[in-house]
């Protein structure tokens, strides 16, 4: 399949892009910065500069691609204003090609939008309206994307991410020096946590059967949650701070915000 990877530069995008190269995919890795086409050529992802405002280098190539995943994680008009580009190329230059399929885009949301819930179980299925701002947008474009009557869409919520370099969960290790810890929220929360490979592996099998779960969102998370109380406890304990050090403290932006939620 010929697949094209907005993002395929970064945390979750580079993974991604790298499981469709080891399953014999030819991959088009889209990023904003020149400086990241060498890294890309490395890892045999095709580079292509460019985002949802500027598509001069990756349009042409929607003509005859399979599957467009959105790994970007853009903010508020960002992820809309890429929906909107891909999906308008697609319909005035795939419709003139009879017999062409459908383009499968693959949109990277986050489980985030279920909001803080502390008393029941969240399914995909489940409400968005408490989505923390950070994420706000979201569920509206996760609908438009799944509701494409020109792409098949599928929407993926990754929960927080760990494994490799860039987890959000790093923001620990740099407090590993000061001997104490203070993180955001209260105690008694929980995490919906994914591996990033794992997440990999996830993108790869939508892309390879896309047909089959078109207009799908999916929550790709482990089987468990966890504890945050247990993790400040397993992390502070590893590296030799005592857990009268460790403390909550009230979210300063609306990332912290949304890694609060529950």
């Amino acid at each position: 399949m010929k697949v094209i990877v907005f993002g395929a530069s970064g945390y979750i995008g580079s993974p991604v892009a790298n499981a469709l190269v080891r399953n014999g995919h030819i991959v088009y890795g889209v990023s904003r910065s020149k400086a990241n086409a060498a890294k890309m050529r490395a890892h045999e992802i095709i580079p292509l500069i460019g985002d949802g405002e500027n598509s001069s280098e990756w349009k042409k190539h929607i003509a005859d691609a399979d599957v467009v995943i959105d790994c970007t994680a853009g903010m508020d008009t960002a992820g809309p204003a890429l929906f909107k580009a891909v999906e308008s190329t697609a319909s005035s230059i795939r419709r003139t090609n009879v017999g062409t399929p459908k383009l499968a885009y693959i949109y990277c949301s986050g489980i985030w939008v279920h909001g803080d819930n502390r008393t029941e179980f969240v399914f995909e299925s489940g409400s968005t309206d408490s989505a923390p701002a950070a994420t706000a947008f979201r569920p509206e474009l996760e609908w438009t994307v799944v509701t494409s009557e020109i792409v098949r869409g599928i929407v993926i919520r990754p929960g927080i991410c760990y494994g490799r370099a860039g987890s959000l969960i790093g923001l620990l290790f740099s407090q590993a020096d000061s001997g104490a810890i203070s993180w955001f929220g209260t105690p008694g929360g929980s995490w919906t946590l994914v591996h990033v490979d794992d997440l990999a592996e996830c993108f790869l099998l939508a892309t390879e059967k896309n047909h089959l779960v078109s207009g799908v969102i999916l929550d790709a998370t482990n089987e468990i949650t966890e504890s945050v109380d247990g993790i400040l406890h397993a992390f502070s304990s590893h590296i030799g701070i005592p857990w009268n050090k460790v403390s909550y403290r009230p979210c300063a932006n609306i990332l912290e915000e949304a890694m609060a939620t529950t």
